[in-house]
C-alpha cells in the first residue's frame, strides 16, 4: 500500500483522500455542523461539489452517476435526519446494486446530553436506519483513520456484488486541529469475480444447444460486467432469444423480447441460462412463474443474489457474467458446427418480432385525441430524434410511454435506455443529472414522469444552477397511472362506478414549476410536431449547455372509461 504523509485538519484529510481515489465529485446538501468540510471541499481545485435542495436528490444523483460511468460515486447528507430524507431514494440504489458511498457526520448522544439537534435518537447508532439499504456500514471515530475507511468503502461499494455503503463519522473528529496521517495514494482498480471452469462452460453451451426453445435472460449484471456485446454475440451463435435487461442488450435487437414474461409466454422455453440476473419478486405465488415451465435452469453471476429468487437451478455458476460468457462462446467455437444454428436462429428472430408486432399493436390501439400526443408515437420520436445525433441514453421513471415497443432495427440501435433501480418514486429528475455529469458529451434524456417529477421538482434546480445540459421529456397524463391501475384491479366500487378518486393530478403546470427553478420549458401538444420539438431540445441543451423541459401532454392515466372523481376538498365543506 503507497501512503503519502499529509499533515492537515480531518476535513482536508477527507477532501484529499477522496481525490487520491478518483472521486470528481461529492453529491450532497450541507449543513452547518460540517463546515470545515465543506470548507475544504470548496477549496480544492481538483474535486467539485454538486448540491441538491433535497437530500432524495442528492442520492437519485449519486445513483444516476454510477449508471453512466460505473465508478462509485460519493454522497454527502447532513447528520440523521438528512440520512431520513434520502432513504426514500437509497432503496433504488440499493435494489440497483450501484457503488454509491454515503458519507454522514453525527454528534455524540452520549457522552453528556443524548438529545443532539439532528441526530439519530440516542437509543439508535448512526448507520442503524441504513443498514436494510446498504451493503456494508461503518462508523469512525478516529482522525487519523479517515484514509483508510474511505478507500474501503469505495473499494467494498465497487467489488462485486457492487451496492451502495454508508460511512458514518462523528463530528467531534471535524475540528480545526491538524493530524498527521497517510492518503493512500493508489486509485481502487477494477474488481472482478473469477472464471467459471470450462467443463462449466461447456456444459451450459451444450444444454443450449440440445434445447428446443431455449432463452437467454439477461440481468444488470450483463451490462456490469461489459458482457453485453459477447452475449449478444452468444445469442446469435446459438440461436437463442434473449430477455430481460435492455441496458445490457438493446430492446431494439433482432433477438430482444423484452421483459422474460412475454417471452414465456410467448414460446413457453425448455431451458434459461439466466445471466447476471437478480430476480424481483412480489411476495406473491407469480413470483416464480417464469421459470416453472423449463426442464433445465442455469444461472450464472458472481453473488447468492444471482441465485437465490430463481427457482429449481440445476447448476450455478458463481462467476464474472464476462469472462463466463467468454468462456460460453470458447466451448461454442469448438465444440459446435459453424451455421449449426442458423435455422434456429431464424425461428428466434421471427418469436421476438412476434413478441414485438403483438406488443406494438396493442399501443396503438388507442386512436388520436385532440391536443394529445399518443405514447407510441413520443416514444418512436424521442428514439429517431436520437438516433439522429448518433445516440444517446435515456433515464426512464414512468411507466406511459412504453420503450420496448420501439420497433427492432439492430443496426441503428445506438441509444441506451435504462430504468430505475428500484421502486421508489423520485429519482428520475436527479438521476438523469448525474447520469449526464458521467458520460459528458453522449446527449442524455430524462423521461420522467409529471408524478415523478412532482415528487423530486427542486432538482431542477440543480440542473440549472450547475449548467447541466440534459432534456427532459416528460409524459404528462395528468394522474398517477399505475396506482390508478391498481385501483381497477382491486374490482372495487372505483372500478364499478368509473370514477377514481385520489389519483388524478390535475391543475399542475410542470412549465411553469420548470421556470421556476430556472429551467426553460414548453408544452407539446401536437403529434405531427412532437419529434421537431425533441431535436429542437437536443440541440438546445448542448449547443448552450444548460438544461431544458418538455411538457408532452398525452392521454390521462386513468383506466379506460374512467374519470377522476371530485376529491375532497376542506375548503368546500361548511364552518
Amino acid at each position: 500500500m503507497k501512503l503519502r504523509q499529509i499533515s492537515a485538519n480531518p476535513s482536508q484529510v477527507i477532501v484529499e483522500q477522496l481525490v487520491a481515489s478518483g472521486v470528481r465529485y461529492v453529491f450532497n446538501n450541507p449543513g452547518s455542523r460540517e463546515a470545515l468540510f465543506f470548507d475544504a471541499l470548496a477549496s480544492h481545485q481538483d474535486i467539485d461539489g454538486i448540491m441538491a435542495l433535497h437530500e432524495g436528490s442528492v442520492a437519485a444523483m449519486a445513483g444516476g452517476y454510477t449508471q453512466g460511468k460505473l465508478e462509485p460515486a460519493v454522497m454527502s447528507v447532513h447528520l440523521g435526519a438528512g440520512l431520513a430524507q434520502s432513504l426514500g431514494q437509497l432503496i433504488n440504489i440499493g435494489a440497483g446494486g450501484l457503488p454509491v458511498v454515503v458519507i454522514t457526520f453525527a454528534g455524540d448522544t452520549g457522552s453528556f446530553g443524548d438529545k443532539v439537534g439532528l441526530d439519530l435518537d440516542h437509543n439508535f447508532g448512526p448507520t442503524s436506519i441504513s443498514a436494510p439499504f446498504t451493503k456494508a456500514t461503518w462508523a469512525v471515530m478516529e482522525p487519523e483513520g479517515l484514509p483508510q475507511a474511505i478507500d474501503r468503502a469505495i473499494r467494498v461499494a465497487k467489488a462485486p456484488p457492487m451496492g451502495p455503503v454508508h460511512l458514518a463519522v462523528y463530528d467531534r473528529v471535524l475540528g480545526d486541529d491538524q493530524i498527521t496521517t497517510g492518503i493512500i495514494d493508489n486509485p481502487s482498480i477494477a474488481d472482478r469475480a473469477g472464471y467459471p471452469s470450462e467443463s462449466d462452460a461447456e456444459l451450459i453451451v451444450r444444454a443450449l444447444a440440445q434445447a428446443a426453445r431455449p432463452l437467454l435472460y439477461v440481468g444488470d449484471g450483463v451490462w456490469k460486467s461489459g458482457a453485453g456485446a459477447a452475449t449478444m454475440s452468444l445469442a446469435e451463435r446459438l440461436g437463442a432469444p434473449i430477455a430481460g435487461d435492455t441496458r445490457a442488450v438493446p430492446i431494439r435487437h433482432s433477438l430482444h423480447c423484452g421483459p422474460v414474461e412475454d417471452a414465456v409466454a410467448a414460446f413457453e422455453p425448455d431451458t434459461i441460462v439466466c445471466i447476471g440476473v437478480r430476480q424481483n419478486a412480489r411476495g406473491k405465488t407469480a413470483d416464480f412463474a417464469a421459470f416453472t415451465g423449463a426442464k433445465h435452469i442455469f444461472a450464472v453471476g458472481p453473488d447468492i443474489a444471482n441465485l437465490k429468487n430463481i427457482p429449481g437451478v440445476e447448476m450455478t455458476v458463481l462467476a464474472d457474467e464476462a469472462r463466463a460468457v467468454e468462456r460460453m462462446l470458447d466451448a461454442a467455437a469448438e465444440r459446435l458446427v459453424e451455421g449449426e444454428f442458423d435455422e434456429r436462429r431464424s425461428w428466434a428472430m421471427e418469436q421476438a418480432a412476434a413478441i414485438r408486432i403483438n406488443r406494438r399493436e396493442v399501443v396503438e390501439r388507442a386512436g388520436p385525441q385532440q391536443g394529445l400526443i399518443r405514447p407510441w408515437i413520443l416514444s418512436d420520436a424521442l428514439d429517431n430524434a436520437l438516433e439522429n445525433v448518433g445516440g444517446g441514453m435515456v433515464m426512464i421513471e414512468q411507466f406511459t410511454v412504453s420503450t420496448d415497443a420501439i420497433k427492432g432495427n439492430r443496426e441503428s440501435a445506438r441509444n441506451v435506455y435504462m430504468r430505475v433501480g428500484g421502486p421508489s418514486e423520485g429519482y428520475g429528475i436527479g438521476g438523469a443529472i448525474g447520469l449526464k455529469l458521467a458520460v459528458g458529451d453522449t446527449p442524455v434524456v430524462g423521461l420522467v414522469g409529471d408524478g415523478s417529477l412532482y415528487y423530486a421538482d427542486s432538482a431542477l434546480w440543480s440542473a440549472a444552477h450547475h449548467r447541466v445540459p440534459l432534456l427532459y421529456v416528460v409524459p404528462n397524463n395528468r394522474a398517477y397511472g399505475i396506482v390508478a391501475g391498481a385501483f381497477e384491479r382491486a374490482d372495487g366500487t372505483m372500478k364499478e362506478t368509473g370514477g377514481y378518486a385520489g389519483v388524478a393530478l390535475e391543475n399542475i403546470d410542470p412549465v411553469k414549476i420548470s421556470e421556476g427553478f430556472g429551467v426553460e420549458a414548453r408544452d407539446v401538444d401536437n403529434e405531427a410536431a412532437v419529434e421537431t420539438a425533441i431535436s429542437e431540445g437536443l440541440d438546445l441543451v448542448e449547443r448552450e449547455r444548460r438544461p431544458m423541459l418538455l411538457n408532452v401532454h398525452v392521454p390521462q392515466g386513468l383506466p379506460q372509461g374512467g374519470h377522476a372523481t371530485q376529491p375532497y376538498r376542506h375548503g368546500d365543506t361548511s364552518p
